[in-house]
């Protein structure tokens, strides 16, 4: 990480990024390394990530592999996994953690205690720890604040992709009026409706068919399983079908819901009654590609 890259380090933080491809860079880039040390560094991306985020990439590629790179030359065990996840904490941002386990040595003073470094995390707000786990083995968090992008649609766009998709969304509220009313506005914007009248049923409709939604409009208070119960569930699901983008729509308005839900592994929040605008914006950003 050269000085260029630390002067601009605070005029980027509004690019958007992906992190599936923050991951997918980090495998290439340390595969070298990993493979003169026989390592294996095992790269993933959690389920209920948001497949875009607004924050300085760039820079968080360059911390990611530096940590990945010191663990891998001080590896004391064959295998190091490398996780990437994003936790909410208000509004509309997130902190994107980079989660490194393994057995590992950091060297003399930490490894990772290069004032560049520290000037680099301390100008974006991030943080970074170090632990040592019961059995011996290293946990190391890197932690970096970004955000959501906007929720402005392009409503053309989300119809052409609709339209040349199939656009299968899955709406599931114990309320028949709130289904009618959330499938209709949905309809008439291209996409394929199937409904469910609570979260069990929601589940068996994602797991079992043959081909699942593209995305899922979770009622949260439902009587048989509720919105963040349904949501848990779908995401330990053992393949792709975890995935799949679930939005709240709910009545729980407070500040508390929202985060409640977004824990839970949605990956957005609308509330009762949910406009048009709103439900085509989330589509859009969680969608479109």
């Amino acid at each position: 990480m050269n000085g260029d890259n630390l002067h601009h380090a605070t005029t980027r933080r509004g690019v958007p990024f992906a992190p599936l491809a923050l991951a997918r860079m980090l495998s290439v880039s340390t595969t070298a390394l990993a493979q003169s040390r026989g390592v294996t560094l095992d790269v993933a991306v959690l389920p209920g990530t948001p497949p875009r985020l607004i924050g300085d990439g760039e820079i968080l590629g360059m911390l990611c592999n530096a940590v990945a790179a010191t663990a891998i030359a001080g590896a004391r065990t064959g295998q190091l996994d490398l996780r990437l996840s994003a936790m909410p904490v208000g509004d509309d941002r997130v902190t994107l953690r980079a989660e490194l386990t393994g057995g590992f040595d950091t060297g003399e003073g930490g490894g990772f205690g290069l004032e560049l470094a520290r000037r680099v995390m301390a100008a974006l707000g991030a943080a970074m720890v170090l632990e040592r786990e019961a059995d011996g083995s290293r946990r190391l968090t890197l932690d970096m604040p970004a955000a959501l992008p906007s929720r402005s649609a392009d409503p053309e766009r989300l119809m052409d992709w609709a339209r040349a998709r199939g656009g299968r969304l899955l709406v599931v509220d114990d309320s028949a009026t709130n289904r009618m009313v959330v499938a209709g506005l949905l309809a008439k914007a291209g996409f394929s409706v199937e409904t469910a009248t609570g979260g069990a049923e929601a589940v068996v409709a994602v797991a079992q068919a043959p081909v699942p939604p593209e995305a899922v409009l979770m009622d949260i208070a439902m009587p048989d399983m509720d919105g963040v119960a349904a949501t848990a569930t779908i995401r330990s699901l053992g393949d792709d079908r975890a995935r799949i983008p679930i939005i709240a729509v709910t009545a729980n308005a407070q500040p508390e819901d929202r985060i409640r839900c977004l824990a839970a592994g949605m990956n957005d929040y609308l509330t009762k009654p949910v406009r048009r605008a709103d439900l085509l914006g989330a589509l859009e950003r969680w969608l479109t590609p």
